[in-house]
């Protein structure tokens, strides 16, 4: 009998890339003379889950409560010591207030210069991503449909409830793997089977652009208009219009693909043994096999303009951070 509850277990492994997934040679130092270039590099039993850049500041954030810091736009990072054992699987960097959630419900918070504080979530769900805007609003998202929402700036948090039953015509509470909060206040989430739901409304009602049988692990947006989400099974779609439809892209892969950014028409991916570009604006991609990346996994890519500048980086395996020129 084929057991789907081992299946969901599985895509949630594949989405979050503990290091049971896609073993193969490790590089060291620095990558060949191409666009990557290795600017940290962790032990083998060390993993990076999500990283974020906000001007010259930034973190990445990971395994047994790894907390690392920018001061550079992501060049060089530095150990902060961690202050709690779960695994930190998102964070959300802001001018003020930047947050981190993690396993058991977990969601710290740190207000300019001051320590990271814990913060009561009210659920022990693994959460998965975390999004804020500069207004306070805040979404944190996770396992079994959890989805969390504050009003100002991190400090509490209520649980949003859905009708699952009503949105996927099943009884299953779908994990909802990435989720993005606008300037105006836009949410948009996405999880398993293709789901994108999109409040326009700060959370008061919700609207399902997008459904189908695979999982959507991660979604960006460069502007109010474009972004795009990526997911399971080489899955790249992308809107126009603030997230209202979406458009499945062709890509090269059937990888599965774990974080998305652009900027301009540059549309970075990385995944499992996947790191794409296209230069177009997602017509048309190139595969980048330099380094590890065609035998390794790299969770999260982000990226910043700074002093006229892009920086774009990604993390994964053994604590890596590469820099993609």
């Amino acid at each position: 009998m084929f057991n789907f509850k081992l299946l969901r277990q599985a895509i949630l492994c594949a989405a979050l890339c503990t290091g049971c997934l896609a073993t193969g040679a490790q590089a060291s130092g620095q990558d060949s003379n191409g666009i990557l270039e290795v600017v940290h590099q962790g032990i083998v039993h060390d993993a990076l889950y999500d990283v974020c850049l906000y001007g010259q500041s930034g973190f990445a954030v990971g395994l047994a409560g790894t907390v690392l810091t920018t001061d550079d736009a992501g060049l060089t990072w530095e150990n902060s010591s961690p202050t709690v054992d779960d695994a930190l699987l998102g964070v959300s960097c802001g001018d003020s207030v930047s947050l981190v959630v993690g396993q058991g419900g977990l969601i710290m918070r740190k207000v300019g210069e001051d320590e990271w504080s814990s913060i009561d979530s009210g659920t022990d769900q693994r959460l998965l991503s975390v999004s804020a805007n500069e207004s306070g609003l805040a979404v944190a998202v996770g396992g079994f449909g959890t989805v969390l929402q504050s009003k100002d700036a991190g400090l509490t948090w209520v649980p949003l409830s859905f009708d699952w039953e009503a949105i996927l015509n099943d009884f299953l509470e779908p994990h909802i793997y990435d989720v993005r909060v606008s300037t105006d206040g836009i949410i948009t989430l996405v999880g398993e089977f293709d789901l994108v739901l999109r409040s326009a409304d700060e959370g008061e009602t919700w609207d399902t652009v997008n459904k189908g049988d695979t999982s959507l692990f991660a979604v960006d947006f460069r502007d109010d208009t474009s972004g795009f989400a990526v997911g399971q099974k080489g899955k790249v779609i992308k809107t126009l219009d603030g997230g209202l439809t979406w458009t499945t892209m062709s890509v090269p892969t059937e990888e599965n693909l774990l974080d998305v950014w652009s900027s301009d028409n540059q549309v970075l991916v990385t995944g499992i043994r996947t790191l794409l570009r296209s230069r177009d604006d997602g017509l048309n991609w190139e595969v980048i096999s330099e380094g590890d990346v065609s035998v390794q996994w790299y969770q999260a890519i982000k990226g910043t303009t700074s002093d006229g500048i892009e920086n774009a980086v990604m993390v994964g395996h053994s604590g890596r951070i590469l820099r993609i020129k």
